[in-house]
């Protein structure tokens, strides 16, 4: 099946390639887009060669940097969130108010607060990434079934085994959905707060589009769009690991 479904996603994207092809050589779309030709072209040029790897390597630094941040600090506090319902009252009110905002309104609060483009990069990731975590997170924790608690009770189950051995499990799942969620939007986010000066993809986007190359615009775009591809499925296959025990349960 897994094969199958290689092959099914591997035809799409060359089914894709061609009708883009044969819109722009047919001029079926009235607009400036390159040919798949073109940009392929790009891949091979000094430019991209030289600078493709540094760009990477930056954009991924403040993914890590912004990202690992909202992680650290959305779950825990997701936990407490969904598990102690005083907690709950006393924060959401806040979260409510600024989760709201999208993340790219605070580039320019970002641009003025900090010195360097490493945190700004870092804090705007942190925004995009960190409400998804949270939001699921206390999902996951605020509806742990009632049963599951009482049962654990009944065998003398303390305080702490009720939040580490049965909630977090049961939580889990929507945990690790949360972060996906919320690393595809910090992905968007870095390349968006780096088209305002911070080195990495963005900026050589922006760079590109000043000089009116579009193929080189479209060529470092569908990088990016391959590297969050290569994260969404690293996360699957994590998740995959990590939720075996759910199999049998929801997924045949």
């Amino acid at each position: 099946m897994k094969r199958i479904e290689i092959i099914i996603k591997v035809m799409s994207i060359a089914f894709f390639i061609v009708l883009w092809h044969f819109l722009v050589v047919l001029k079926v779309i009235p607009l400036a887009i390159p040919s798949p030709v073109d940009v392929a072209k790009v891949y091979t040029s000094t430019f991209f060669v030289e600078h493709i790897l540094g760009a990477i390597l930056s954009s991924l630094e403040h993914v890590v940097v912004g990202f690992g941040l909202a992680l650290m600090v959305a779950v825990p506090l997701g936990m407490f969130m969904g598990w102690f319902k005083p907690i709950e009252f006393t924060i959401s009110p806040i979260v409510e108010l600024f989760r709201p905002i999208p993340p790219i309104a605070w580039v320019a609060f970002a641009l003025i607060t900090f010195r360097n483009y490493l945190h700004v990069s870092a804090f705007i990731i942190f925004v995009g990434a960190f409400f998804p975590i949270l939001t699921n997170t206390v999902h996951g924790f605020r509806t742990v079934s009632i049963e599951y608690i009482e049962v654990a009770r009944s065998f003398g189950a303390s305080k702490k085994d009720l939040l580490t051995k049965i909630a977090l499990p049961h939580a889990l799942p929507d945990i690790l959905t949360g972060v996906k969620v919320g690393l595809g939007v910090g992905w968007m986010c870095v390349i968006a707060a780096e088209m305002f000066g911070a080195p990495g993809l963005g900026w050589i986007i922006i760079q590109m589009e000043y000089i009116h190359n579009l193929e080189a615009v479209m060529a470092f775009m569908f990088v990016v769009g391959a590297l969050g591809f290569c994260m969404e499925q690293g996360l699957k296959f994590l998740e995959a690991k990590v939720l075996r025990w759910q199999r049998g349960l929801v997924r045949g």
